[in-house]
Formats: C-alpha cells, sequence, structure tokens
C-alpha cells in the first residue's frame, strides 16, 4: 500500500529532501548543496541522490511511495510542470517535473516553493485555524505564499505571489531580478548580512568585527543577538524591521488576511523577529482602530515547511 510522499525544496542555497507520511508526519529528511552553476541536469542528479538517501535511511521501498512533490524558487506552472523562471537557479522554461520522473521513475508534481511551504503551514502548521493567509519567507531570497478563502493563489503561470519583488525603495538596492529596490534586497537573510558588511566598513569601533566568522562573514542569528549590545548592529535590525514591515502592511493592506506567517531561515529568530513585527503591522496597516487585527505568527513547521509543503501536493 502506497503511504508515503516524497518532498523536495529547491532553494538558492540548499535543496532539502523529505519523506512524509499520508498524514503529514515527517520521518527522515537530508540536504545537499544546490548545484546553481552547474545547470539543470546537476539539479536532477541531486534530487535523485536525495530520494534515494531518504528510501536508504527509512527502509521504505519504492513501491510505497505515491509520488515526489517538488517546490522550486521563481514561477511554476503546475499544470505543465515547467519552472517558466527563476532568478536564483538561473534556470527558464524547464519541464522540471518530466526530467525528474524520468530520472527517478516517481510520479511528480511541482509547484513554486514559496506556495509549498505555504501549503504546509496551511494544512500541517501554523496556519490550521485560518481561511485567509500569508505566509512569507525569508532566506535567500523573500517568497511568498497567498491562501484566499481556503484556495492557494497563484496566478497565471505560477507566477503570482511573488512578494519578494513588491517594489519597496525606488532606485534602491539591487535585486537578483534586475529591478532595484525590491523587498527582496532588503529584507532577505542574504540582504541582512550584506547590508551589515556594507555598514561595519563604516564603523571601525562595532563589535561586530569581533564575531566575524574564519571567511569573515556573519550570519542573522549573531546579527539579531549582537543588536542587543551594539548600536551598529540595533540600527541595522531596526531597519531591517521597518523595511520588512513596510511589505507585510503593503500585503495587509492589499489582502487583510487573518495572519501572517513568518517562515525560511530567517524565523529562527523567534520572538526576536515576530514580536517587533507584530507590533510594526499593527500600528501601520489601514483602518488598523476599526477591523480586526492581522496574527504574525512564527512558521510552526520551521525550515521543514518547504518539504512537507511540497510533499503535500499529493496530499489531498
Amino acid at each position: 500500500m502506497k503511504n508515503y510522499v516524497i518532498g523536495i525544496d529547491i532553494g538558492g542555497t540548499y535543496i532539502k529532501s523529505g519523506i512524509i507520511k499520508y498524514d503529514g508526519t515527517l520521518l527522515a529528511t537530508d540536504k545537499l548543496p544546490t548545484p546553481v552553476d552547474n545547470g539543470i541536469s546537476e539539479v536532477v542528479h541531486t534530487i535523485s541522490c536525495l530520494i534515494d538517501s531518504l528510501i536508504k535511511q527509512t527502509g521504505i521501498k519504492r513501491k510505497e511511495v505515491i509520488g515526489v512533490g517538488i517546490g522550486s524558487a521563481g514561477a511554476v506552472d503546475r499544470v505543465r510542470g515547467e519552472v517558466c523562471f527563476a532568478a536564483n537557479l538561473g534556470i527558464q522554461k524547464v519541464p522540471l517535473a518530466d526530467l525528474v520522473e524520468e530520472k527517478t521513475g516517481f510520479r511528480v508534481k511541482i509547484a513554486n516553493d514559496a506556495n509549498c511551504a505555504c501549503v504546509g503551514e496551511w494544512k500541517f502548521g501554523n496556519g490550521k485555524a485560518y481561511s485567509d493567509l500569508i505566509l512569507v519567507t525569508l532566506g535567500t531570497g523573500v517568497g511568498g505564499g497567498i491562501i484566499i478563502g481556503n484556495r492557494l493563489f497563484e496566478g497565471n503561470c505560477g507566477a503570482g505571489g511573488e512578494i519578494g519583488h513588491m517594489l519597496l525603495n525606488k532606485g534602491g538596492r539591487q535585486c537578483s531580478c534586475g529591478r532595484k529596490g525590491c523587498l527582496e534586497a532588503y529584507a532577505s537573510a542574504t540582504a541582512l548580512v550584506q547590508i551589515t558588511l556594507e555598514e561595519m566598513k563604516k564603523d571601525k569601533f562595532t563589535k561586530l568585527w569581533n564575531v566575524l566568522d574564519d571567511s569573515k562573514m556573519i550570519t542573522p542569528q549573531v546579527i539579531f543577538e549582537m543588536a542587543k549590545t551594539d548600536k551598529l548592529a540595533k540600527k541595522i535590525v531596526d531597519d531591517y524591521i521597518v523595511n520588512l514591515g513596510e511589505g507585510l502592511v503593503d500585503l495587509c493592506n492589499i489582502f487583510r488576511p487573518q495572519a501572517i506567517i513568518i517562515g525560511g531561515g530567517m524565523s529562527a529568530q523567534g520572538e526576536n523577529i515576530i514580536v517587533p513585527l507584530r507590533d510594526y503591522v499593527a500600528n501601520h496597516i489601514f483602518a488598523k482602530e476599526t477591523t480586526p487585527p492581522v496574527d504574525v505568527l512564527q512558521a510552526k513547521l520551521g525550515n521543514d515547511a518547504g518539504v512537507i509543503g511540497a510533499a503535500s501536493l499529493f496530499v489531498s
């Protein structure tokens, strides 16, 4: 009997994988670096290796697997099984579902990675109580998934919900999509690190110089932790909250969801990011005095949301 589904989450940094039971229980996970510079054939090969690893870990027979759900960054046409465009991966018009089916022999369904994470939170995480919600994923880039009236909104060719490419600052920081000033260029984990390193060059006295790792880099977790004691780090984090908060307020004013759920790697900051965002949204949304508040929550599934959501493409 087929009781298991494999989920694949293709991110800009890692390809994550997991195998779940039909009820959403995650049994095993694995990940490998995303081969962004080696072409789509290497991406397909990496996915195949991860699938083999999961089956070996769990001892589940291949015939017990219902299929493989894949979440990919960028615009994804679910009907055609095609990645129309993914800036972070450098690919376009790739029939990914067919390629993985040919490589692995499994049935494959694909969707946008943030949409998958959104569906995962909606079905199995902190979104279960809501019929209208938005998931914002903060990692290498900024993605989003939108549930309206208990239905996933995808837009034409699956290209809707690209929250990271809302314009925040015209002519501002360069975004990977080619435009300048997108939310992603200010609110992704990548952007937070880049901005911090740039600002450090202007302040030789900041304590941030003392916490660089061996590769002269810094992590979002360290930046948020240093914000408790370092003036520059606090300013960087405060600015980050304002920029992300502005994006969330715009989403609230357009869609008026019951909840916004924060996912992706940045959600690991927990209350340090959720509380100030919750306050910012509450204080800046339109008609705040006369309309129901918007809940701002941390994703329950954490970094597994994309994997579980991708697998849930096979779960009714």
